[in-house]
């Protein structure tokens, strides 16, 4: 193994190989944010993994009821005659709107890309402050008891984007978090092949740059190729 420091003898035969080829591999959809959105929803919907995300969301401060329902690509257009379009925008739509009876939550998934507008948007306002004002509405126009809304941005430490004023309404969660309370969690869906495969392919987006990953996959394929041809 060639390094800074010169040649570093490496015992191929003890070197863990961390996963198997997947369909992220051959699609080549690691960065793919909608793929990986698709994967979260369709994860979180299904029953047997729910008690896993109420425990993930409990630990950011949200109880989640077990009935909650999960809405992918959620349009977050106003139409109500009686709203403030001219200073609350809407429009766009949300990655993934998680609902409860007590609990409104946005989920804003970035990968590669930066926080979004478009040319209705004025001042300083984005795709965040419209989701916002959607999620506003939706809570004035619910009956009982309101919800309480939560607004996550979930992305790689590598590219944490610049929220401005929308601090004090999104956090922020790595993947790397994701990941690591998945890896306490892994005998919940370490038998599900599909679920394994999504959580290797978010590995990743768990560095701290992109180059440190490059590195850690070039490795990896240089250890199995050499398995291969032994």
């Amino acid at each position: 193994l060639w390094t800074t420091k010169g040649v570093e003898k490496v015992n191929v035969e003890n070197t863990k190989i961390q996963h198997s080829v997947s369909i992220f591999d051959i699609c080549q959809i690691h960065n793919d944010e909608n793929r990986f959105s698709y994967a979260l929803a369709y994860f979180m919907k299904q029953r047997k993994y729910r008690e896993l995300w109420q425990r993930f969301f409990a630990e950011e401060g949200v109880e989640l009821g077990e009935n909650y329902t999960v809405t992918r690509e959620e349009s977050a257009k106003i139409e109500d005659n009686d709203w403030d379009h001219e200073n609350k925008p809407s429009g766009g739509r949300i990655d993934l709107l998680v609902k409860d009876d007590k609990n409104i939550i946005v989920i804003e998934n970035k990968i590669k890309s930066d926080i979004n507008t478009k040319t209705s948007d004025k001042g300083d306002t984005t795709q965040l402050d419209r989701y916002v004002n959607y999620v506003e509405w939706l809570i004035q126009n619910s009956e009982g008891e309101k919800p309480a809304p939560h607004f996550i941005i979930l992305t790689p430490k590598y590219n944490i984007p610049e929220i401005g004023n929308m601090k004090q309404f999104y956090s922020i969660i790595t993947y790397e978090k994701l990941h690591n309370f998945l890896l306490k969690n892994r005998s919940v869906f370490e038998d599900d092949s599909n679920f394994v495969d999504f959580y290797n392919a978010m590995f990743r987006h768990t560095r701290d740059n992109v180059n440190d990953y490059l590195y850690y996959e070039m490795q990896e394929k240089f250890f199995r190729r050499i398995k291969e041809m032994q």
